[in-house]
C-alpha cells in the first residue's frame, strides 16, 4: 500500500515534470537603419522598464513588448527578472505615478517584427526562429 502512494506520487510527479513548457528562445530586435549592434543586458533591462528613454542620437526609444506567450515569459523572466504578471503592475504602477506612458503591445512575432521595420526607433523581441532580414537581431552582453 505504502509502494503504491510512493509509485502514484512518482509518476505523478514524472508526468508533470514532463509536460513543462519551455519558454522560447528570443532575440532583442531593432530596425536595420539603428546602428546599435550589441547592448548589456542591464541597457535592455533599462529600456523595458522605461528607465531609458533615449537612444544615444538622442532619439525617443519606442518600446515594443509582446502580449503573451513563451517568448515574452522568457524574455521577461530573463532580462527583466519579472514575471509577466509582475511586469504588468509594474507598468501600471508607472503609468499611475505619472512617470511613464505604458508600452506598444502586439500581439505576436509577426506584428513586432513589421513594427521594428517600419519605425527606426523601436526595440522590440521575438523568437529567434523568426528573425529574418526584415529586422536585425542585437547580440546582448
Amino acid at each position: 500500500m505504502i509502494l503504491s502512494k510512493h509509485l502514484s506520487l512518482f509518476f505523478l510527479l514524472l508526468t508533470l515534470l514532463s509536460n513543462r513548457v519551455e519558454a522560447a528562445d528570443f532575440v532583442v530586435v531593432v530596425n536595420k537603419e539603428n546602428p546599435i549592434e550589441s547592448l548589456y543586458k542591464s541597457e535592455v533591462k533599462n529600456i523595458f522598464l522605461g528607465k531609458k528613454i533615449f537612444w544615444s542620437d538622442g532619439h525617443g526609444i519606442d518600446v515594443l513588448l509582446q502580449t503573451d506567450g513563451d517568448v515574452h515569459r522568457g524574455f521577461v523572466l530573463e532580462i527583466l527578472s519579472k514575471s509577466p504578471r509582475q511586469l504588468s503592475i509594474y507598468w501600471l504602477q508607472e503609468l499611475f505615478s505619472g512617470k511613464a506612458m505604458l508600452p506598444k503591445e502586439y500581439p505576436d512575432d509577426q506584428s513586432v517584427k513589421n513594427e521594428v521595420a517600419a519605425n527606426p526607433a523601436a526595440i522590440g523581441y521575438i523568437d529567434i526562429l523568426q528573425l529574418d532580414d526584415t529586422v536585425r537581431g542585437i547580440q546582448l552582453k
